[in-house]
């Protein structure tokens, strides 16, 4: 897969994305003000209709429950009052003479009869006192009459409702009812406002008058029984935290965003192992490529040397025949050692790899490695130079750490192109610890290539593929036996300047 091609894809994918948050948004910030409006509807025809049943109600539906049983009884002594008044005026002439009639204070005292008079005066005289008689155990009393008098008069029971007594529940319970049937179930703050005299004559539960006295629902309130010039107002306030969590299109669009966010990541997820496939891919395919390249050179010398040797010429100058064979057997050593870097490497990678420890000599390791390379030195025209004061003993497998410093010792041959000038010093630090460390003047490795020289099949790039042989597993097998050992390795290097590995090992 080419990377163009998936650059296009995070492209499209990216644009699509975007495209689906915008959308989203736009539709949710419609839906919601579609919604606010509905909701605003809704409200305003709840309170409507709680407007209509106010007016409907009797002036004794408004008042508290303590008054409504005194409006009650102060309502049927009026109808007593006027069923009295009504026999007197249809009677005067009964009621009025007192040689018959004697009835002391008008509609006070009951009528007594002091003469002869017929049996239907008699029947009128005694329905008038058995209403008297009606009223005055309604009233107990005369004091209690005109003290109810004096506190509830005909004008304010007829066409006012007084603030004292108002029953304020009742409205709030309207006012929910309608709520609940118009399809909101938020509970408001309801107050009732007088504008003019700004003051509030009921607030439904404790919050700031400045919030409530600002809420966006306003109504007017005016009752037919209330006869006043104030100007009176129902005012509403929902709580918006409420209205944020209650609100559907919310959830949806949180729910979005979050499916939107998982298919984002299982997006990054597959790109980035199609990455990392590709690149390894891309890796293997140089493996391949590098490794059929160093196998060809010494099959190719060993094709050559055979088809000298053939040479009758050859043959008769020992010289030449032994300089041949020892051509082979240098080339067979290196296909060799080709063979078991693979196959180390190959092993490395299992779990149930065990090494085989005994105790080694850190600086005779290191010498006796040293040494393979002295001839190639002195052909080469390099320099080795060789500090060791370590003096210390690790616990390893004694195999592993020499083909461990065998790979940096090469590798410091290989790159260095010009010079080969390369230092091997060993030291013991005071965490008893063996620090090793391999230098060389060679190219160096840019910042950006130390982050993944460790990785398996990882080769620095130096502008051509077969300019410095290798395979890309060395450097990951050297640090697969620093981890086996328990130890610690890390490069420092600088371009065109060198490179330095140094490894910590723990000490017997």
């Amino acid at each position: 897969m080419k990377k163009n091609f998936l650059l296009i894809l995070l492209a499209v994918f990216t644009t699509a994305a975007i495209s689906l948050i915008i959308i989203q948004l736009s539709q949710t910030r419609r839906a919601a003000v579609v919604s606010e409006n509905l909701f605003n509807i809704s409200v305003s025809n709840s309170l409507d209709e709680v407007m209509d049943q106010l007016n409907r109600l009797k002036v004794e539906d408004y008042i508290s429950q303590n008054d409504r049983y005194k409006l009650i009884k102060y309502k049927r002594i009026e109808e007593l009052n006027q069923n009295m008044q009504q026999i007197l005026q249809n009677n005067s002439a009964l009621f009025y003479d007192e040689k018959r009639v004697h009835i002391g204070a008008s509609m006070q005292d009951p009528a007594v009869i002091v003469a002869h008079i017929s049996h239907e005066d008699s029947a009128t005289i005694k329905r008038y006192n058995t209403l008297l008689s009606s009223r005055d155990k309604l009233l107990n009393s005369h004091a209690f009459y005109d003290q109810f008098i004096d506190e509830i008069s005909e004008y304010v029971v007829d066409n006012l409702i007084h603030q004292a007594t108002f029953n304020y529940a009742l409205i709030d319970s309207l006012i929910l009812e309608q709520l609940v049937l118009g399809g909101i179930d938020i509970r408001p703050t309801i107050a009732i406002y007088n504008n003019t005299q700004d003051t509030f004559l009921h607030i439904s539960e404790p919050i700031n008058t400045e919030l409530i006295r600002d809420a966006p629902f306003r109504f007017s309130f005016k009752p037919s029984a209330l006869t006043t010039t104030d100007k009176y107002y129902i005012l509403l306030r929902f709580p918006t935290s409420s209205l944020i969590l209650e609100n559907t299109l919310n959830k949806y669009l949180f729910l979005s965003i979050f499916l939107l966010i998982i298919i984002t990541l299982t997006f990054a997820v597959a790109v980035r192992i199609i990455v990392s496939q590709r690149k390894l891919d891309d890796m293997k395919s140089d493996f391949i490529n590098n490794m059929t390249h160093e196998v060809k050179t010494p099959i190719a010398t060993v094709a050559l040397a055979c088809e000298m040797l053939e040479d009758p010429d050859v043959e008769t100058d020992e010289a030449s025949r032994r300089t041949y064979i020892n051509i082979i057997h240098t080339e067979n050593a290196r296909m060799q050692t080709l063979a078991e870097t693979i196959l180390l490497s190959a092993k490395m990678g299992k779990k149930e790899y065990k090494m085989k420890l005994q105790e080694v000599d850190v600086d005779t390791l290191i010498t006796k490695t040293a040494q393979s390379f002295t001839l190639y030195m002195k052909s080469h025209n390099g320099h080795l130079t060789i500090d060791l004061q370590a003096k210390s003993h690790v616990v390893g497998d004694e195999m592993h750490l020499r083909s461990m410093i065998n790979n940096l010792i090469d590798n410091a041959i290989k790159y260095s192109p010009s010079v080969v000038d390369i230092t091997i010093s060993s030291r013991r630090d005071n965490d008893n610890h063996v620090v090793l460390s391999i230098s060389d003047k060679g190219i160096g490795i840019s910042k950006e290539d130390q982050k993944h020289i460790f990785e398996k099949f990882y080769r620095v790039s130096t502008g051509d593929v077969h300019n410095i042989k290798g395979f890309g597993i060395g450097l990951n097998y050297v640090s697969e036996v620093v981890r086996m050992h328990k130890g610690t390795i890390k490069v420092d290097s600088e371009l065109n300047v060198g490179t330095t590995f140094t490894i910590t090992l723990p000490c017997l």
